[in-house]
């Protein structure tokens, strides 16, 4: 079975760094404030967050401007990292553990760019080696193309689950044939959550065996 699991507000929590580095690129590159205060974020690609944060600061050409904003976050977030404790949500490593001892496959499912996930996943203490089936926030134009994009990376017939904490992990993953487990330690609330009818929604995984039964289904 592949297992499919975003990483902020799921894998993660992060206290905010990446809204808060993206914001600092952003300053640092147009030398005027680049709030992003009341822009949804959660569940969206970072490139789609870069394109609306621009045009809401009236600049036009982020385009072209994007692939010197990447690198530039890259390293601001790499910095900001090292200034915060980045905490691993209730029940994650066992979750995992015990996912890696059974026929499964692991996979990513984020809106991040491929270097600045991992480099939250590092800063927790996750080892990154067991995901191997991964979709990254380049790897679409929307969110619904990530889970397509992971599956065929892994290439093999066989059910998917995913585990997201936003309306985006639900729907993107039924739209791609997955059963979705939503879990409440994120963004978004169980009302909110619950709205887009997930398979199982779970106020975190902490109940490592209840989790693995369901997922055995």
């Amino acid at each position: 079975m592949l297992i499919l699991f975003d990483i902020d507000g799921t894998i993660l929590s992060s206290e905010g760094v990446g809204v808060r580095s993206i914001e600092q690129t952003g300053e640092a590159m147009f030398a005027k404030p680049f709030s992003l205060s009341g822009m949804p974020i959660g569940g969206r690609l970072d490139p789609l967050i870069w394109e609306d944060a621009c045009e809401r600061h009236g600049i036009d050409d982020h385009a072209s401007l994007h692939d010197s904003f990447r690198s530039q976050y890259t390293e601001v977030l790499r910095r900001n990292l090292e200034e915060i404790t980045v905490r691993v949500l209730p029940g994650i490593l066992e979750l995992l553990a015990a996912l890696q001892k059974g026929k499964n496959t692991l996979g990513l499912v984020t809106g991040n760019y491929q270097e600045t996930g991992l480099m939250k996943l590092v800063a927790a203490g996750i080892d990154t080696t067991p995901f191997v089936a991964n979709a990254w926030g380049t790897d679409g134009n929307v969110r619904a193309d990530l889970p397509p994009h992971a599956i065929a990376q892994h290439g093999i017939d066989e059910p998917v689950v995913l585990i997201g904490d936003t309306v985006h992990d639900v729907t993107s993953g039924h739209g791609a044939g997955c059963r979705v487990i939503a879990v409440c330690t994120g963004s978004h609330d169980r009302a909110t959550l619950k709205r887009v009818k997930p398979d199982l929604l779970v106020d975190d995984l902490a109940d490592t065996e209840a989790i693995l039964q369901w997922i055995q289904l």
